[in-house]
């Protein structure tokens, strides 16, 4: 009996990722269906070689501690995704 392929069509969307006091959006649009380990090494190795606009190349980032929060489409804004450092009760995390 032949295997059964699954199809799944990506849900994609932007990136926006804060690193060191910058903003930026990644040029390429994510499946926002995709692990959270795998959105951080994109992000990470995109930073690191500054293909993020509004962010500065960091040959040294890394984005395991972060955050990756989902959004759904609202109020006129588009479904996406963001990336952000950990914080507690507003500040940052220790």
């Amino acid at each position: 009996m032949p295997e059964e392929i699954v199809v799944r069509n990506p849900r994609n969307v932007q990136l926006l990722i804060t690193h060191k006091g910058e903003a930026g959006t990644l040029p390429d649009p994510i499946d926002i269906d995709s692990a959270d380990g795998d959105i951080k090494q994109i992000a990470t190795e995109a930073v690191r070689t500054g293909y993020v606009p509004g962010i500065a190349a960091d040959p040294a980032a890394n984005f395991q501690d972060y955050v990756v929060e989902r959004y759904a489409a609202k109020d006129g804004l588009p479904e996406r995704a963001i990336l952000r450092p950990k914080t507690e009760f507003g500040g940052l995390a220790q």
